[in-house]
């Protein structure tokens, strides 16, 4: 479902736009059965997201007029997922080709 709303690669954009690493992190997306259609389209849904590093467990409303991935990238912003462990890139004086004297 997030694949097919784009909502997918926006939460790997937020991780990549904080480094995170994404393997980090584990999303589980159901329905939410209290709202549907007589047609069966049902609009909304609930993301749960798992941060292995802290174990933190978080639900966010999804569907129409519920954006997830601003409160998701909240979160990240105010350190409830922890800091990012990817390590920085090194200093461009340290990177191959720029030796220190």
């Amino acid at each position: 479902m997030l694949e097919q709303l784009g909502e997918k690669e926006d939460f790997e954009a937020e991780l990549n736009r904080r480094s995170y690493r994404h393997e980090e992190f584990t999303l589980h997306v159901e329905r939410d059965g209290r709202f549907g259609s007589r047609a069966g389209w049902n609009p909304r849904y609930e993301v749960q997201v798992e941060h292995a590093p802290t174990q933190t467990v978080r639900s966010y409303a999804g569907g129409t007029r519920q954006d997830w991935i601003a409160r998701f990238a909240k979160d990240l912003r105010n350190g409830l997922y922890g800091e990012p462990r990817v390590p920085r890139s090194p200093p461009a004086a340290m990177r191959k080709g720029h030796r220190r004297a």
